[in-house]
């Protein structure tokens, strides 16, 4: 007798309670914090149109675009309520921000590490019809007048990073940065002539460099296949190589199963034919990363891109 009263209780309990929500339930929001036309951006985009047109999601994949400093669109998710509807899409500029700009509160900690896809390198670059023909011409004329080439950037993101590290690689070499934002607000802005250089992924150049533009270098450890005559920074004399990768991150808090669930549909989707066509065509790599390895690997990072970054730190500031 005691033991069917048990089972009726349990069994009105479980008809009383609701049953657990199916990660996901309503559209999911990806904020890219740059402009349209960017690296991050493309890669967003390309990586909804494969999730939703492979349905990896029963849920319609929105990106939303936060121009200006990243660290707006960042702030955005990092306050956005977690409850798994909501993803940040981003790069090192997270990591480089926090060092150069720590004022502003911003920080990877703050947010849950979702995944890593893939990764790219950059190229200094200038108007086609810039008297600059060499990256050596560019950087001569930085040091000989220095502070007077105006560099488009995005502070403390991976254009001034790029900047700050052909600096460090021709000394002497001084840039007068502006504060511009990513790849497509860069592209309008020395096309306009309102800069004299800046630097784009190799993603971003390649949606670009038919449009008026010129690479002077590639800062990746060996040339690029579909930029063979494009040479490295090393091989120009600079001594470094300079490349980043795509990271995902969620509000602090996000529950386990809306995390999974969006690095399941990151992975499922990085390893499409789609996926693999766009990272050759775009001159970037197809790795991926999640759990305790990305968590693992963004500190790495961390720690090594903190003496470069700490350049870009206003002197009262250091």
């Amino acid at each position: 007798m005691v033991r069917k009263l048990a089972a009726v209780l349990v069994a009105m309990f479980f008809a009383a309670t609701p049953a657990l929500a199916q990660w996901p339930e309503k559209p999911i929001r990806v904020i890219v914090p740059f402009g349209p036309g960017g690296t991050t951006d493309i890669l967003a985009r390309t990586m909804q149109k494969v999730i939703d047109e492979k349905k990896i999601i029963p849920q319609p994949v929105v990106i939303q675009n936060v121009g200006g400093h990243f660290s707006v669109g960042a702030r955005q998710v990092m306050t956005a309520a977690p409850d798994g509807y909501t993803f940040l899409a981003i790069h090192l500029a997270l990591l480089s921000g926090e060092i150069v700009d720590p004022g502003r509160g911003i920080s990877y900690r703050n947010f849950e590490p979702v995944a890593l896809t893939g990764g790219f390198c950059f190229h200094p670059i200038v108007r086609a019809d810039s008297p600059y023909r060499t990256l050596k011409d560019l950087l001569t004329a930085a040091k000989d007048r220095p502070n007077t080439l105006v560099a488009g950037v995005n502070i403390g993101a991976l254009n001034h990073m790029g900047g700050l590290f052909l600096e460090q690689g021709f000394p002497g070499a001084k840039f007068r940065y502006a504060q511009i934002g990513g790849g497509g607000e860069n592209f309008a802005a020395i096309m306009g002539g309102h800069t004299q250089m800046t630097i784009l992924s190799s993603s971003e150049y390649q949606t670009y460099k038919a449009n008026g533009v010129r690479a002077l270098g590639y800062t990746g450890p060996a040339r690029l296949a579909l930029e063979p005559d494009i040479q490295t920074t090393r091989e120009l004399g600079l001594g470094f190589d300079y490349c980043a990768e795509n990271f995902w991150f969620a509000p602090k808090g996000t529950p386990a199963a809306a995390i999974e669930g969006m690095a399941n549909a990151l992975e499922r989707a990085t390893a499409t034919p789609e996926m693999k066509e766009f990272f050759d065509k775009q001159a970037q790599t197809g790795q991926f990363l999640r759990g305790a390895a990305f968590a693992k690997h963004l500190v790495d990072i961390y720690q090594s891109i903190e003496p470069v970054a700490k350049l870009a730190t206003p002197p009262q500031q250091r």
